[in-house]
């Protein structure tokens, strides 16, 4: 804040209510006691939630008779008063009044974004969430930074609202016998690609929001569903319709269940055999779940970083259910297309601590999920780099090989040591001399 004492809003992110003494909320008079006077919005560390200060309470018009919304929840104390915890899509009744980036600060994002992920060795990575804020401003400031020397190749994976304002979503005679992105826009640079549309079935563990099949550990809920269940299904038809891929963030059991159900019917209605629909998270698994994403022929893209960084929370809410959490191994073994991802910044999105997680489960505190669900160090990189390409359509990335492109990481140790070994990034591809 003294950093900047003209700034109109004072923004943070990555707060966690499970790091505080027993997982309690901090309220609006906790941020009010640092800044009364000027409206303060804090992302939760999951992006499913926020903490707000009373004056972007007021801001807003939110008070103790404020309807939560549909999908999501305002946190109220004993006496119905908003305590400034807003959950899914509440936080966006505060996140609309905010202003938005100019052109000039997305380019800047994306250039130091950029440089950052090729700092710790990644060189393609996607948005998963384009058009949260303004579709066509964000378009043109990844293809202004590609244009300036922005290292990493992107893939863009519109948000569905974004998607059916642009008109992408009208449906195709063609879209049938589709095999990829057929109603794709044009993309205005090379290495900025268009990726599946997206869509959110639930929220997040972190939040006690994830829709399960049975209620938290430590919360009389099941959580949160995005929509009403053909709601979901419908859109899912609408983007399998046009021809687009389909990526549902799906975290629950329940979400899963139903996100497969949707998935279902669009197969059944128009088949494609190379659909490539994606489930991004799927994290509480069972084994009817896993036998229909693999006989539907559906992409996980789970997040191995996860277990190093939140494990102790998905104990907290879970229990023992928590030993269900991203089956790597048996989703390999029964044939589930899968593709690593990091999520960030919902976790700080560092390649070494990920593929160490997927070979060991091991958290931050020493805490193991299922070790025997851990994979061959081998096995967890193919699914960082040739897994992720499929889950992404991209046929110029993931290996090494004549006509390909050459993004490659070096590494300080063999792949094999990535288990015990200081394992650190020494160089990338974006370090040699342009060609």
């Amino acid at each position: 804040m003294d950093a900047n004492p003209n700034a109109e809003w004072v923004l943070g992110r990555a707060y966690d209510q499970n790091l505080l003494p027993g997982g309690r909320h901090m309220t609006r008079h906790d941020l009010d006691a640092i800044c009364p006077d000027r409206p303060v919005y804090i992302n939760h560390v999951s992006k499913h939630g926020a903490l707000v200060n009373t004056r972007a309470l007021q801001i807003a018009g939110i008070t103790r008779e404020t309807p939560d919304p549909p999908d999501g929840v305002i946190v109220r104390d004993e006496s119905g008063e908003p305590t400034g915890v807003l959950l899914e899509s509440a936080a966006s009744l505060v996140s609309k009044h905010m202003p938005k980036p100019s052109r000039a600060e997305l380019v800047q994002a994306v250039h130091r974004a950029a440089q950052d992920l090729a700092r710790r060795g990644i060189l393609c990575a996607s948005d998963a969430s384009t058009g949260w804020h303004d579709l066509e401003a964000e378009v043109a400031a990844y293809a202004q930074a590609l244009e300036e020397g922005a290292p990493v190749r992107m893939t863009l994976m519109p948000l569905y609202n974004a998607a059916k304002r642009a008109g992408w979503l009208d449906h195709s005679e063609q879209a049938g016998e589709a095999t990829g992105f057929s109603p794709q826009p044009p993309s205005p640079h090379p290495n900025l690609r268009w990726g599946a549309v997206k869509l959110f079935a639930d929220g997040a563990f972190t939040t006690r929001t994830a829709a399960l099949r049975q209620p938290y550990a430590d919360t009389p809920t099941t959580g949160v569903l995005m929509y009403e269940p053909e709601e979901l299904i419908e859109r899912i038809l609408t983007v399998h319709r046009a021809g687009w891929q389909c990526a549902v963030h799906a975290i629950g059991d329940r979400a899963i269940e139903l996100v497969l159900e949707g998935y279902r019917r669009a197969l059944e209605e128009t088949p494609r055999p190379h659909h490539r629909h994606r489930i991004e998270h799927a994290m509480l698994m069972a084994d009817d779940l896993m036998d229909t994403m693999q006989a539907l022929g559906v992409v996980v893209v789970p997040q191995p970083e996860f277990l190093w960084w939140l494990t102790r929370a998905y104990l907290a809410g879970l229990g023992e259910r928590a030993c269900a959490l991203m089956p790597f191994r048996s989703w390999v073994q029964r044939g589930v297309p899968v593709g690593f991802s990091s999520d960030q910044p919902v976790v700080p999105g560092d390649p070494i601590l990920g593929w160490r997680a997927a070979v060991t489960r091991t958290s931050r505190d020493g805490t193991c999920l299922m070790p025997e669900e851990g994979l061959d160090p081998l096995t967890a990189l193919r699914l960082f780099t040739i897994g992720a390409a499929y889950a992404t359509f991209d046929n110029e990335v993931g290996t090494l090989a004549p006509g390909m492109q050459a993004r490659f990481m070096v590494l300080s140790h063999p792949p094999e040591q990535i288990a015990d070994a200081d394992m650190q990034v020494i160089a990338t591809s974006a370090d040699l001399p342009k060609a």
